[in-house]
């Protein structure tokens, strides 16, 4: 954890609770969601916080009555940190600058109004440090999956007071530096987001020839294809299957028969150093699904992932997440892969997947797909060529993650060395010089003295008045209902995803098989609309 003898020896330092004010922000209740239409605010959610940024186009609304407006609307400069997120991004903060004019803030975020001796710009650039450095991870509290900071946590940590003028120098020299590296990283993600799509687009191009994806059945003369279902495209004994239902214990014994997973399947390769291993009792009663070189495999649970099984792996098998094709001697392995693979594959498998929580593919729909067969000599061109395109893809998005993730490196160093280390000597010594100690000194009696006052500011009668009934406050609820989950998205601004829907509902961890079974009321009654965007998203929204 950041302690104060890190900071230059030069500067003071107080609370956080003394640098400024800080309020958790409005609960979503059923007062909130079904108030006055008159009271409705757009306000901001840990899904609109971003590091060092605010995302603004998808903004929720509920009731805000005039005394929560008066306590809860943000000011220019006013910092919002993640209250409740992953361990890793908790604490995570960004700046509001005024834009949109009107907004406010829920209590999945805590807000900090600088003392006016502060630089809302330089307490950001702290918090961000803090966060980098996984100051904020170390004193959260973590529940199921979310770690939460902690109002008081927070205010507790130390917080720095350099000078004014080396607050004015240090958020300078951060924000050229941080505009030069967020170019960077804005080239690195448009070559990635290339990247990506390549393979893509290069099979649609080479296997389908401008065509549209045809019928099992038909012929196209001129691009000498005829279509067929992939369960005809199969060796006579050996039709597509899933796999073990439940391979057991990991054998690492040395007698173990490995296994894949659909999360084992990456970029058209199997990762091999991670397969575990079943029984060969086990794998014996699963024989039928047992695989040799040349099989193609489709993930069905989730992911869509595609991958030619290698020599060193016959005599393996697979999980029921994991569907095994193994081609008839008229269609090459590396061909039906790159079909497998392609958008339009990918999108008519994608456009079948049920279920919400865990969408899968059932093995009829994969028996069904269409599949485009040419000559075998055919085939195989297409997929040489396809192979040169994937290899050279990869290589550049190698590159490009790897410059990345030393960009990303990089901005954590500099702003933990910006807000109080090396950076921020070397400020210090240009800007206050032999004056810093006492500069700060003043600073810090200045803060200590406004939040001596705040301390003994009586309370106003609206705070007792709150004190009263604090009893009356909505608590986290065990469990939900589908009518309450409908309720929910259809005051929503657009579709939401389980995890920002459950928030929403205000439901405890202990509430999450009640949320799902509600889920899956809903979506047998067709209640529901699941859309996909991409292979591991999901959206929600009301059926029309």
């Amino acid at each position: 954890m950041m302690i104060p003898d890190a900071f230059p020896e030069a500067w003071r330092f107080c609370l956080v609770k003394e640098a400024g004010e800080t309020l958790v922000g409005q609960q979503r209740s059923p007062e909130t969601t079904s108030g006055p239409a008159d009271d409705l605010r757009h306000y901001l959610r840990v899904a609109n916080v971003r590091d060092d940024a605010l995302d603004l186009q998808d903004l929720a609304e509920m009731s805000f009555d005039s005394a929560a407006r008066e306590r809860y609307r943000l000011v220019d400069g006013d910092i919002l940190l993640c209250e409740g997120q992953s361990r890793e991004l908790v604490g995570r903060a960004a700046m509001y600058r005024s834009e949109p004019d009107e907004l406010y803030f829920q209590n999945t975020l805590i807000r900090f109004r600088a003392h006016r001796e502060i630089l809302p710009e330089f307490a950001l650039l702290v918090f961000r440090a803090y966060q980098h450095a996984g100051v904020f991870a170390e004193i959260a509290k973590a529940t199921t999956n979310i770690a939460h900071l902690g109002l008081r946590r927070f205010q507790e940590l130390p917080f720095p007071l350099p000078p004014r003028i080396t607050q004015e120098a240090i958020v300078d020299c951060a924000r050229d530096i941080q505009s030069s590296i967020d170019d960077a990283l804005t080239a690195m993600s448009n070559i990635i987001d290339r990247a990506i799509g390549l393979p893509g687009k290069a099979r649609d191009l080479l296997i389908l020839e401008g065509a549209e994806l045809g019928e099992p059945g038909k012929v196209d003369p001129n691009a000498q294809v005829t279509w067929r279902q992939a369960a005809d495209v199969v060796a006579e004994d050996s039709p597509i299957v899933y796999g073990i239902l439940q391979p057991g214990p990991d054998i690492d014994d040395g007698s173990g028969i490995p296994y894949v997973r659909g999360q084992d399947l990456q970029d058209g390769f199997i990762l091999q150093d991670q397969l575990r291993k079943t029984s060969q009792s086990i794998a014996q009663r699963y024989e039928r699904s047992s695989l040799l070189p040349g099989d193609v495999l489709l993930g069905i649970i989730r992911s869509l992932r595609v991958a030619v099984v290698p020599q060193e792996l016959g005599g393996a098998n697979i999980t029921q997440g994991t569907a095994r094709i193994r081609p008839s001697a008229h269609v090459d392995s590396d061909y039906l892969a790159h079909w497998l693979s392609s958008s339009a594959a990918q999108g008519w498998l994608r456009s079948r997947l049920r279920g919400i929580d865990m969408p899968g593919l059932n093995l009829r729909d994969v028996r069904q797909l269409p599949v485009p067969v040419r000559d075998l000599s055919t085939q195989r061109q297409i997929a040489e060529a396809l192979n040169e395109v994937t290899a050279a893809q990869q290589s550049v998005l190698r590159d490009a993650q790897s410059a990345t993730g030393q960009l990303q490196g990089l901005e954590r160093e500099l702003t933990g060395s910006c807000a109080f280390g090396e950076m921020a000597r070397w400020i210090t010594r240009r800007t206050a010089g032999d004056e810093s100690e006492s500069l700060s000194s003043l600073i810090l009696t200045k803060v200590k003295e406004t939040a001596a006052k705040q301390r003994n500011k009586p309370a106003s009668r609206s705070r007792r008045q709150s004190s009263k009934n604090r009893s009356k406050r909505i608590s986290l609820k065990s469990s939900t209902t589908p009518e309450e989950i409908l309720a929910v998205l259809q005051e929503a601004s657009g579709p939401l995803d389980p995890e920002h829907l459950f928030r929403q509902l205000s439901l405890a961890d202990s509430a999450v098989d009640s949320f799902y079974a509600a889920l899956r009321e809903l979506k047998q009654l067709r209640r529901l609309e699941v859309a996909r965007p991409n292979d591991t998203d999901v959206k929600i929204s009301v059926a029309e």
